[in-house]
């Protein structure tokens, strides 16, 4: 059957070698591109399972990896994706000294053509591929897990990561700002929740749904929309979620940006922050200490990520084997937009 599959798809990753073995995508690839820094009985191993799995290497993209490439792609959902600035500039912090600059790619939002980026990209012959707050599809995922390229994934730590994840676990962000609310007396929350990648949906609607239900109450209060997370999304579904659920006394934005967009559309109805519908969000930016009433949030350590992830991946460039999985802690900030009155 191994043979049978070795010849007819050819579609065994580097990720699939790994596991088998029973160590990370990245040893396997240390083992391929530079074997003296790998033991002989895991080499051997590595071996045997490429063997059974019938794995081809790319020998391309092995090629592009081995050569002293400076360049460093970073995938982003979309230039105005909240926390990118951040993290950008984190991450360039930690790798421009030492001689790595950072090429930011737009995905627009959209899995359709990725593959095809993932191919251009590589192309440019980068020495690592980062991403921020962006899934793979599947051609795209087992493409960088062939590539030998150290990739890292920035914003919500998963474990089906291509290769080292780095952020927040964005259900617990979500757990946290319920239960202080629901502490402060609120009853009838309601979460607004704009575009973003399907990770992050993911941990988002998992966070609402376990923090709802542990307090026995309903969380089918959830307003799902396509829109970018911007201030025009939540000044544009401010009306229709008031008109489906008067009586949501906190409205809970995935977004600081999408927060501030719906207390101007308060400001604007004659609706009073925080005495007639209290306003919080997850983020946590200076837009939120700024904005009137300030605003209370869950904030995400978007720096921090950046930095981490330049440590990380630098280890990884110098081939070490670090950490695949890091999750940084997020802090709750009460502000004015939901005092109770």
């Amino acid at each position: 059957m191994a043979e049978k599959r070795r010849r007819s798809t050819g579609k065994s990753t580097l990720a699939d070698v790994a596991r088998l073995v029973g160590v990370s995508t990245m040893t396997a690839s240390r083992a391929l591109r530079m074997p003296e820094k790998v033991s002989s009985d895991i080499r051997e191993r590595i071996e045997a399972a490429i063997a059974e799995l019938g794995y081809v290497p790319n020998v391309q993209a092995r090629n592009l990896a081995s050569a002293s490439s400076k360049l460093i792609t970073m995938v982003v959902p979309s230039f105005v994706t909240p926390g990118c600035a951040a993290v950008s500039e984190a991450l360039q912090a930690i790798l421009r000294p030492e001689g790595y600059n950072v090429m930011l790619a737009e995905a627009n939002h959209s899995a359709a053509g990725e593959n095809e980026l993932i191919e251009m990209l590589l192309s440019y012959n980068p020495a690592a591929m980062v991403h921020f707050n962006f899934d793979n599809v599947e051609a795209a995922h087992r493409l960088l897990s062939n590539s030998g390229l150290p990739v890292i994934d920035i914003g919500g730590v998963h474990h089906d990561s291509a290769g080292i994840s780095v952020g927040v676990d964005y259900a617990k962000a979500v757990r946290l700002l319920v239960q202080a609310l629901v502490e402060k007396g609120f009853r009838h929350p309601g979460l607004l929740c704009t575009q973003t990648s399907n990770t992050l949906f993911s941990q988002l609607l998992n966070g609402w749904h376990s923090g709802m239900l542990a307090h026995n109450l309903s969380p089918h209060r959830v307003v799902t929309s396509p829109l970018p997370p911007g201030f025009a999304a939540g000044h544009a579904l401010l009306a229709d979620i008031q008109l489906t659920w008067p009586e949501i006394d906190v409205l809970i934005c995935t977004a600081e940006e999408v927060a501030c967009g719906a207390m101007m559309a308060c400001h604007a109805a004659g609706i009073a922050v925080p005495s007639q519908l209290a306003i919080a969000s997850i983020g946590g930016g200076q837009l939120s200490a700024v904005c009137s009433p300030p605003l209370t949030t869950v904030t995400l350590p978007y720096g921090e990520m950046g930095k981490l992830a330049g440590k990380r991946l630098l280890a990884a460039l110098q081939g070490e084997d670090p950490p695949v999985w890091n999750e940084l802690p997020v802090t709750l900030q009460f502000r004015a937009s939901t005092e109770k009155i």
